[in-house]
């Protein structure tokens, strides 16, 4: 086999990226090109925020807004993730508690084709519900940026206006819990092999590395002047969660799977969102 250019290194890193987040054939079967897919994932979920921030805005200027709510472009961006970027997580997740909740939760057990259990069903609503509620709940605040005398200000053109940074952010620390996920533990007998070859892939440097995006835009859009580490607060507190039922379900499933994965990334996407909420009083009063 011959060495890649670094052309074909990046487009052949991105499909094998497009393989693990999708059950899309664009991935080779070449399992020694997975590792080439994990430089690809944290800016997928960047480039989702992205698509999330545009849809947000220019459904807002179309369906406007009821008492102070932004009810239908929120709708728009649920709808969007369950379609197109992001359906599943939160099929991971129902997939996930059915096996879980389950009497003998062993992941040969359950197949794609098997019935949800009511626990999985009430999941999946639930997952589906928090997000639409917490994108709702996001106030439209006056813009702010770093002051003249921040040490930011250099970089006030990343800064979007406050509704759509948690819509920016959201996506990426989703991506980047499937990186924290497939490095705990290791990967179950039944796992698919493209899981297997990611999980093997992962060192705790190439973890943490990983980590730099989305810690560095949150500390960058959650911390005021005054409160300069509210957003390393919320990344610690969202890693600690991920972290914490990542082990979970190592544990009670006997290893991640692909569902365990985006299990975990819908997790994180959600705790990050409810997080944002609560600290809004420190991030934009």
């Amino acid at each position: 086999m011959q060495p890649l250019g670094r052309g074909q290194r990046l487009i052949r890193g991105l499909r094998e990226a497009l393989g693990l987040l999708t059950p899309t054939p664009l991935a080779s079967g070449d399992m020694r090109m997975v590792s080439l897919a994990i430089g690809w994932i944290v800016p997928i979920g960047l480039a989702t925020g992205i698509v999330w921030a545009a849809l947000f805005r220019v459904s807002w200027r179309l369906y406007g807004e009821t008492a102070n709510m932004r009810v239908l472009p929120a709708l728009v961006i649920v709808l969007v993730e369950c379609l197109l970027t992001g359906p599943f997580l939160a099929l991971g997740l129902a997939r996930t508690m059915h096996l879980l909740t389950s009497a003998s939760p062993h992941r040969s057990q359950t197949h794609d084709e098997e019935p949800l259990s009511p626990v999985g069903s009430l999941a999946l609503v639930l997952a589906i519900l928090a997000q639409w509620v917490l994108l709702v709940s996001v106030p439209n605040a006056t813009p702010w940026y770093p002051s003249q005398t921040d040490w930011r200000h250099p970089f006030v053109w990343l800064y979007p206006a406050p509704i759509y940074r948690p819509l920016v952010l959201a996506p990426i620390w989703g991506r980047w819990a499937i990186l924290l996920a497939a490095s705990i533990g290791r990967a179950a007998p039944q796992a698919d092999r493209r899981t297997v070859a990611l999980s093997e892939s992962i060192s705790p440097s190439t973890l943490l590395g990983h980590l730099v995006l989305p810690m560095g835009l949150t500390s960058l859009y959650c911390s005021r002047d005054q409160n300069l580490l509210t957003g390393v607060i919320i990344g610690l507190i969202v890693f600690a969660t991920t972290y914490v039922v990542s082990i979970a379900i190592a544990r009670r499933g006997g290893g991640q799977t692909r569902h365990s994965l985006f299990a975990t990334a819908q997790v994180a996407q959600l705790t990050f969102l409810m997080l944002y909420r609560a600290f809004w009083p420190l991030i934009h009063s």
